[in-house]
């Protein structure tokens, strides 16, 4: 086995060695608490479990008047994906808003 100390393992090799470690690693876990929790098929289930919760919800009586959409299912590391619903604005206004006249 090669020893740090020695010339057959530099800190480049070092650096390689940790830089391209799997995700589940100990010290990716370490380093990276909180986005390592979840891997590519956990961020899949999550996306499949949203759309399907949210494709339920569009069949019922709350999403033809609007209210109780479903909540996203949180992710480590991002902020909320909660759609911004408003209300639309007139096309006058939009363009009174953005200094265009017709």
């Amino acid at each position: 086995m090669r020893q740090l100390s020695s010339e057959e393992l530099s800190w480049r090799d070092l650096k390689a060695i940790v830089r391209f470690l799997p995700p589940d690693s100990a010290l990716t876990r370490d380093m990276y608490a909180e986005t390592s929790r979840w891997q590519l098929d956990q961020y899949l289930l999550a996306d499949m479990a949203d759309c399907l919760r949210w494709l339920a919800w569009s069949k019922s009586d709350d999403a033809r008047h609007g209210r109780n959409r479903p909540e996203p299912i949180p992710r480590p590391g991002l902020e909320s994906g909660r759609e911004k619903v408003g209300t639309a604005a007139d096309i006058n206004q939009i363009n009174e808003f953005l200094g265009w006249s017709r």
